[in-house]
């Protein structure tokens, strides 16, 4: 019988980061700082299509709130980790993405950003971004690939089902909203230098630190990771 699909846990408690390192994946990416992850184009499209305010739900440190504000974009991050929204500034609340704190159409934008697979249902966060958007606004979700990472699979245990990724994005969130665009990501984007740099990437996406050991000790370096992915758009008809 095939396993069923999980959440992934949450990256962080109130104190630190659960896997008890600095190190982030971003940190070995080819790519200038400010572009080393979705959410310039996510800000950009936000600020283009005249969406606001944005509401960031799983706002972390409000990367995206930095980019909005330099763009002239309100918005509101929500977090359930208050040790996340610690490290932020701005506009935000303690709060959970499936009973946000909010009015129905509030929004002119809501942003999922890698957040989505947290949840043992995520439609229900999705259903709440679908209720506090004004018609016609947008929303979108990002995440990895169940293929991300292609190089490592050999080396690594077999990973359960997750219950958000790029492939099952389209799907689930045309049941609230109509599919307007997917930016697709598929390319070698991350440069491991050296055995620490496995350890410190597997580390840092969750790896047992013993799993981490053993593979580190086995890959080839330099290893270059090819990344997959997609940011989903969707707008709410209306």
């Amino acid at each position: 019988m095939p396993e069923a699909p999980r959440p992934i846990p949450s990256d962080y408690n109130d104190a630190v980061f659960r896997h008890g390192t600095e190190a982030s994946a971003l940190d070995y990416s080819i790519l200038r700082d400010e572009y080393r992850d979705v959410h310039p184009l996510v800000a950009d499209r936000f600020a283009a299509a005249g969406a606001a305010p944005v509401l960031d739900m799983g706002c972390g440190p409000t990367i995206l709130g930095g980019l909005l504000d330099a763009r002239g974009v309100p918005w509101v991050g929500i977090d359930a980790a208050r040790a996340r929204l610690n490290k932020g500034h701005g506009p935000r609340v303690l709060g959970d993405a499936r009973s946000l704190p909010f009015s129905g159409e509030s929004f002119g934008g809501v942003a999922a950003l890698y957040m989505l697979y947290h949840f043992e249902d995520p439609l229900a966060p999705i259903r709440e971004a679908h209720r506090v958007l004004r018609p016609g606004g947008l929303f979108a979700a990002c995440a990895p690939s169940r293929s991300d990472d292609p190089e490592l699979a050999e080396y690594l245990p077999p990973r359960p089902p997750e219950t958000f990724d790029s492939e099952l994005a389209p799907a689930l969130i045309s049941t609230m909203f109509e599919v307007v665009r997917i930016d697709s990501w598929d390319m070698p984007l991350y440069r491991l230098p050296d055995r620490q740099a496995v350890w410190n990437y597997l580390v840092s996406r969750g790896t047992a630190a013993e799993v981490a050991d053993d593979v580190a000790a086995k890959v080839i370096t330099p290893l270059w990771l090819t990344k997959r992915g997609a940011t989903v758009w969707g707008r709410k008809p209306g």
